[in-house]
C-alpha cells in the first residue's frame, strides 16, 4: 500500500475545453450514455480536410484541445520542447482495436487501412494533438480504469515541479465500447492547459482555477482484515489531509465511486471531512447519477468532467473530486475556481 504522494507543485488551470454530445459547456455536460444520432461533425469542428480518417476519439480530443486554447490556454508561451501532453483514456480506441483484430483474422495485416494503422496502440491516440500544438517535451498516456484523468494530474504536477516541462495539456477522451464488449460507455473529451501556479503568476496569466492532487493504490486484498483496513484508512487519510484539512475544508465534494470495498474505505474516510455533497445521494449511487453503480466500471470522462465543472464554477469555493475503483486505484483533486477578474496579486494571496 503506497501512502506516499509526492506532488509538490500546485497546478494552475489557464484554459479548459469540453466536447460532449450535450454541448460544450463544462457546467452542463454529462458523462452518461450518449444520445442516439450524430452529434460531432469533424468538418465543422476541425476543418474540411485532413481529419476525416482520424478515429473519433482523436477528433474529440483535438477539438477539446483547441477549445482549451480558445478559453485562454497558452502552451505557446513556452518553447515547444518545454511543453508536455498527458492523455487519459480507457476505451478511446476499443472499437478500432476490435476492427483491426477482425481484419487481421479475416484478411491478414495487409487489409488494415493505412489511415488507421498508426493507431495500433493506445499511446498514439494523442499524437495529432501533440503535433498540432507542438507539445514536443513528452507525451504520456494514462489508462487506469475510471481514475485515469485524475491520476494524470499528480503526474503532471510532478513533471512541472521536477523541471521536466513548463506547461502541459492534459486531456481525457472516451468513445463507447463495441457491443461485443457489452456496449455503452462514455463519449467526448475534456482538455485542460496547465502550468505551475507560481509560473502562471510570474507571467501574469489569467488563471481559471488552481488544483492540488493526490493518488494512491489500496490493495483490495488488504481490506480483508482489520489490520489492513486500519492501514488503508491511515493511507487514505494521509492523502486527503492536504486537500481537505479542517482549517480549509472544501464546500462541496463530487464522489465517483463504485460498490467495492475500496470505495467503501474511501467513503469511510470522507465521512469525517466537513464537506457538503452538491446533492443528496443514495448509498448505492454515490455519484448522484440516479443509477445504481456496478462493482467495476471503465471510462475516465466522468471524473474529468467533474473537474471541468469545478474549474468553471462561478462561485469561488473549493471543490473536491474523488474517484476510486474496486481494483484499488484512488485519486483525489481539490479545485479552487478563481474569479476571471482576479489580479496577479490577489491570485497570489489566494493560492499562497
Amino acid at each position: 500500500m503506497n501512502a506516499r504522494c509526492p506532488v509538490p507543485a500546485e497546478l494552475a488551470v489557464t484554459g479548459v475545453g469540453v466536447v460532449s454530445p450535450w454541448g460544450d459547456d463544462p457546467r452542463t455536460a454529462a458523462a452518461v450514455p450518449s444520445p442516439a444520432g450524430m452529434w460531432f461533425d469533424h468538418r465543422e469542428r476541425l476543418g474540411p480536410r485532413g481529419y476525416k480518417y482520424l478515429p473519433p476519439a482523436a477528433q474529440y480530443v483535438l477539438a477539446a484541445g483547441r477549445a482549451a486554447l480558445a478559453d485562454g490556454g497558452r502552451p505557446d508561451a513556452y518553447p515547444a520542447d518545454r511543453r508536455g501532453l498527458l492523455l487519459a483514456t480507457n476505451g478511446g480506441l476499443a472499437g478500432l482495436f476490435d476492427s483491426m483484430d477482425t481484419t487481421v483474422v479475416g484478411e491478414g495485416a495487409a487489409g488494415i487501412s493505412p489511415a488507421s494503422a498508426p493507431y495500433f496502440a493506445v499511446n498514439v491516440l494523442g499524437n495529432r494533438l501533440a503535433a498540432e500544438l507542438s507539445l514536443n517535451g513528452f507525451a504520456l498516456t494514462v489508462a487506469t480504469a475510471r481514475t485515469a484523468a485524475v491520476d494524470a494530474l499528480p503526474a503532471g504536477a510532478l513533471a512541472l515541479a521536477s523541471g521536466r516541462c513548463d506547461t502541459l495539456v492534459m486531456a481525457a477522451v472516451e468513445e463507447p465500447v463495441p457491443a461485443t464488449r457489452g456496449g455503452g460507455g462514455e463519449q467526448g473529451a475534456v482538455a485542460f492547459t496547465l502550468e505551475s501556479a507560481a509560473a502562471a503568476r510570474t507571467r501574469g496569466a489569467m488563471v481559471r482555477a488552481t488544483l492540488r492532487t493526490r493518488s494512491l493504490f489500496v490493495p483490495p486484498a488488504a481490506l480483508g482484515g482489520a489490520a489492513g483496513r486500519a492501514r488503508a484508512h491511515r493511507a487514505l487519510a494521509g492523502a486527503l489531509a492536504p486537500l481537505a484539512g479542517p482549517a480549509d475544508p472544501p464546500v462541496t465534494v463530487h464522489l465517483d465511486l463504485d460498490s467495492s470495498p475500496v470505495s467503501e474505505a474511501v467513503a469511510a474516510v470522507l465521512s469525517g471531512v466537513p464537506v457538503r455533497p452538491p446533492e443528496p445521494f443514495a448509498a448505492d449511487d454515490p455519484a448522484g447519477s440516479g443509477l445504481p453503480l456496478p462493482p467495476r466500471r471503465t471510462g475516465c470522462l466522468g471524473p474529468a468532467l467533474a473537474v471541468a465543472q469545478a474549474v468553471t464554477a462561478r462561485e469561488g469555493d473549493a471543490r473536491l473530486v474523488v474517484c476510486a475503483t474496486g481494483a484499488g486505484h484512488v485519486a483525489l483533486v481539490r479545485v479552487r475556481p478563481l474569479s476571471p477578474h482576479h489580479t496577479q496579486e490577489s491570485q497570489h494571496a489566494e493560492t499562497a
